[in-house]
């Protein structure tokens, strides 16, 4: 129940406890967590930066607590960036679960899905439940996530068990904006003061922060797919080859992303090291060493280290060069 508060069992546990909103200025503690909750999502970082409390009722009230809190700061910005990371740690627990597990917090969801054994793709789902999550977030751009590019069977979306997991990701972002999207009454004054100080803490941080996403959301629109999937392989903690990280890193820089804005890319990747990296892009950048600001890889040389996502895009026919992807896209958008 503290892994997964948005269980069925978890909001009866809640409700049988019968605690409410007037009640919580008397529970420091599950408001302190809470806060803690909102404060790690302020950044990109490791999920589990902010260790769950070993108290699992107030781990287990802090979630409520902290949709609470999000809810009365009133901003769209906070209430995705918590979404995202909240989804984000349950996609970690839920990389560690048993199928059997999987599969009771799918249907929870009122998923069609079931276990078929079958390697590489031991799931099949119901390609509404697959539809619905694929075309979301950054999975919406990424040509694997395409259903015409899936094997449809019986109406049924066969599925590794990271990729039900990813998809679960995006369900719950969706749940954990639809709660947070909900008025409340009435606040008391010991919660309002935790309220403004979240939003006095983020509104310092949100000009910082918005490098960030936009990063994101240019990635969704102009970004070639090759960058597309190295970002958000990056994002989400993934290994990435020397030729990926060198051409994403160039490829950013080149954007005009700032040194910091590509370190925070790296964040969530397993051997991250913030000195380590800030000195890699740092003379990738042209800031240390010979002064040689790099370029990225041409596309024919990341061919020959295999990573091409070799693109059905008709774009990426007609370039030598990821940087010159955007400007060809955005006359064709034009067009259309």
């Amino acid at each position: 129940m503290a892994k997964y508060p948005f269980l069925q069992e978890t909001k009866e546990h809640v409700s049988k406890l019968d605690i409410d909103v007037e009640e919580l200025e008397e529970v420091e503690r599950i408001v302190e967590r809470a806060r803690e909750r909102i404060f790690a999502s302020f950044e990109f970082v490791s999920y589990f930066s902010q260790k769950p409390s070993k108290d699992l009722e107030v781990e287990i009230f802090s979630f409520p607590v902290s949709i609470m809190l999000v809810t009365g700061v009133k901003d769209n910005a906070l209430t995705e960036r918590f979404a995202l990371h909240e989804a984000g740690t349950i996609f970690e627990y839920l990389r560690k679960e048993k199928s059997e597990t999987i599969l009771d917090i799918a249907q929870s969801f009122d998923w069609r899905i079931r276990e078929t054994k079958q390697s590489p793709h031991p799931f099949a789902m119901h390609f509404i439940n697959y539809l619905k999550n694929a075309t979301r977030g950054r999975l919406v751009h990424s040509p694997e996530w395409k259903l015409v590019n899936r094997q449809l069977h019986k109406g049924e979306v066969h599925v590794s068990t990271r990729e039900v997991c990813r998809l679960l990701q995006e369900e719950m972002k969706k749940y954990i904006e639809d709660m947070a999207g909900k008025k409340i009454s009435t606040v008391p004054q010991n919660i309002q003061e935790v309220i403004d100080e979240i939003k006095s803490e983020f509104s310092k941080r949100k000009p910082h922060l918005s490098e960030f996403d936009k990063i994101v959301k240019a990635e969704e629109s102009e970004y070639p797919p090759c960058i597309r999937i190295f970002l958000d392989r990056a994002v989400e903690g993934q290994h990435l080859s020397h030729t990926e990280r060198f051409t994403l890193v160039t490829y950013l820089l080149h954007q005009g992303v700032s040194i910091d804005g590509v370190i925070k890319m790296f964040a969530n990747v397993a051997d991250f090291k913030e000195n380590k990296t800030r000195y890699q892009v740092e003379h990738l950048a042209g800031q240390r060493g010979s002064q040689t600001e790099y370029r990225p890889y041409n596309c024919s040389t990341l061919k020959t280290h295999g990573a091409c996502p070799d693109s059905d895009d008709p774009i990426c026919h007609t370039i030598k060069s990821p940087l010159t992807y955007h400007l060809r896209k955005k006359p064709t958008e034009g067009k259309a």
